[in-house]
């Protein structure tokens, strides 16, 4: 497992929490990245909310069931990702953090343990960064004091450096696959 991530995850359940934003450039890397901190979590006792691509679903999967019982990965929860954040044909921030909630909520009320990552892809349009940044920071606000670990995907390469600034004032915590950034909130 890649420790950048296993030790990011602990040390963010260690401390009530965290809203990641991770940065990543080499998709292998990628997807390593999420089957260890799925691992991770599941083997921590969280149920997993995975928010995916149906390409980056069956190569998690994949690897998943080389490393986890079928009881353990009954903690997996598969949501598509463009169903998820798309669920009325466009990105509306407040219906994605209501669908958020909802998905998120059960587990709390049951007092489980939630950890949750998410891979945001988008058209090219400014109007969509910004309907991002709302998410985000709705999602923020969202995630205080609850316990939850989130990670918030993106592809660098598709990231502006002025969208990278919204991105990292909404996150506790920016990550590649390098290095850990803890952002002053």
């Amino acid at each position: 497992m890649d420790s950048l991530i296993v030790d990011l995850y602990k040390n963010c359940k260690a401390n009530n929490g965290g809203h990641i934003c991770y940065l990543y450039n080499n998709e292998e890397n990628y997807i390593t990245n999420a089957v260890s901190f799925i691992v991770a979590g599941i083997k921590n006792g969280d149920n997993i909310l995975l928010l995916e691509n149906d390409r980056h679903i069956r190569q998690i999967k994949t690897r998943l069931e080389k490393e986890l019982t079928t009881e353990e990965l009954s903690y997996l929860q598969v949501i598509n990702n463009f169903d998820f954040y798309y669920t009325h044909g466009n990105f509306h921030p407040q219906t994605v953090v209501d669908q958020f909630i909802k998905n998120t909520e059960t587990q709390l009320q049951k007092r489980a343990s939630i950890s949750t990552w998410g891979f945001i892809e988008w058209r090219e349009d400014q109007e969509i960064c910004n309907s991002i940044a709302k998410y985000e920071q709705e999602l923020h606000k969202h995630l205080d004091g609850k316990g939850i670990v989130s990670v918030c995907v993106y592809n660098a390469d598709r990231v502006t450096d002025s969208f990278q600034q919204v991105l990292q004032d909404c996150h506790g915590i920016v990550m590649n696959e390098k290095e850990v950034i803890h952002v002053s909130q």
